[in-house]
């Protein structure tokens, strides 16, 4: 009873702010336009124009934009265990499309969605009673629905995005603790791709240049309104610097509290997040491979990461380099000896990652990415370069190694090293 009656007074608190707009404040537009779920308002001044609000927010005659992506790869890739001497050859493919369109039927209420559609396009089973290997993909691969939402607002005062949605808490760039809400995790390897939002209200009220949000979301497994989540977050600018403030709560699962930092020095950009917890939902599959070890519940977990990234680009040419470093402090992490640590699952305590990119010239780039577990000192290193002879045909050669003893968590049966030669043909955008 207790929880049901917390989980009730969180959704008053959040509604509070419906129930407070004035009724008699004039209708506008200044929704949230970032394409894929972004949270940042642009506060600017607006003059008076002549142009009918209507048509200048569609984006054609019908008032609906479609497009996406198109990508095809193939790699081939040797490795080599250097501990083990064994070697072996693979070919990896890649053919995916994405498609999303953006539909503003009237200047009150925006609809987008995205879904992704990946090769090869069959669902393949596992035997009855079998669990799926990696290699097996059910048809929520093949074809995924990203994002599909809606944005409209109440007198122009409160904005509402309802729907399945990204939802961007963290400002982390390879590690993201603060993020509490999203169904992925942001992978080091890949800091780009995009992460799987859930289905929820995302309610956000300007105050000034400030801006608070409220969240309710509605997971996978949710049967009960009990089951549901809330959340909320403020942020504060202060010159060119912004904070953020949030808490979460769902029943039966830890509460956690959160703040962000972004700002600048020069042309550096540097950010950092830190995220406080009663309990840990964690938990490490044990050396038996058959049972777990999980976080006791009766304590504080508190976890933190820090970065910087710049860009630099020379004005009379095409070079450009692009840095970004990043550290981890894991407070629900462990060094059990008991446990198995998972390479990329960042189940220990301390880490680092740290990407450099060269443009040499409009066809050539090299870079560099580093990952490693700065405890046991293993990691991964993964130097490449990239040739592109013309717009549609990219090829890139990389070098691939881990470093660290055997048993740690780079290096679990050995050291190893790649070299692969990737081609992507024709990718467009549309």
């Amino acid at each position: 009873m207790r929880k049901n009656l917390l989980v009730l007074i969180l959704c008053l608190l959040i509604l509070t702010p419906i129930l407070a707009v004035d009724e008699d404040a004039l209708f506008g537009s200044s929704f949230d336009d970032d394409l894929f779920g972004g949270e940042d308002f642009l506060v600017e001044d607006i003059s008076e124009t002549e142009i009918d609000l209507e048509q200048l927010m569609l984006t054609d005659e019908a008032g609906i934009t479609l497009g996406g992506s198109y990508s095809f790869s193939i790699t081939p890739l040797w490795s080599w265990d250097l501990d083990n001497d064994t070697d072996k050859g693979t070919l990896e493919t890649n053919l995916s499309t994405k498609l999303f369109f953006d539909a503003r039927p009237s200047a009150d209420i925006r609809v987008f969605g995205k879904a992704v559609i990946s090769y090869p396009f069959e669902e393949i089973e596992g035997d009855p009673g079998t669990p799926l290997v990696n290699e097996q993909r059910t048809f929520s691969d093949i074809l995924s629905i990203k994002e599909l939402f809606s944005d409209f607002s109440i007198h122009d005062r409160l904005f509402l995005r309802v729907g399945k949605q990204t939802l961007n808490w963290g400002v982390g760039y390879f590690f993201s603790p603060a993020d509490l809400l999203n169904l992925s995790e942001i992978d080091p390897s890949d800091p780009d791709k995009e992460l799987e939002g859930p289905l929820s209200v995302k309610m956000n009220m300007p105050l000034g240049i400030d801006n608070l949000y409220g969240y309710v979301i509605v997971p996978e497994d949710a049967k009960d309104i009990t089951d549901a989540a809330v959340a909320v977050k403020y942020e504060k600018v202060i010159g060119k610097s912004e904070l953020g403030f949030g808490a979460y709560y769902r029943n039966g699962q830890a509460p956690a509290a959160m703040v962000t930092l972004s700002s600048g020095i020069g042309d550096v950009s540097v950010f950092g997040e830190g995220m406080l917890s009663y309990g840990s939902d964690k938990k490490y599959l044990k050396n038996d491979y058959s049972t777990y070890y999980e976080n006791p519940d009766d304590r504080f977990y508190f976890s933190a990461t820090a970065g910087a990234n710049f860009t630099w680009n020379d004005k009379e040419s095409d070079r450009s380099v692009t840095f970004a470093a990043q550290y981890y402090y894991n407070g629900e992490g462990t060094n059990l000896n008991t446990v198995i640590l998972m390479p990329f699952q960042n189940n220990g305590y301390h880490y680092g990652a740290t990407s450099v990119s060269f443009m040499l010239t409009k066809k050539v780039s090299v870079g560099l990415f580093w990952y490693g577990n700065m405890e046991d000192l293993s990691g991964l290193v993964k130097p490449s370069i990239t040739w592109k002879p013309v717009d549609a045909v990219s090829m890139t050669l990389g070098l691939n190694g881990t470093y660290g003893d055997i048993g740690d968590e780079f290096t679990m049966v050995g050291r190893m090293l790649g070299v692969s030669l990737g081609f992507t043909l024709g990718e467009a955008n549309f």
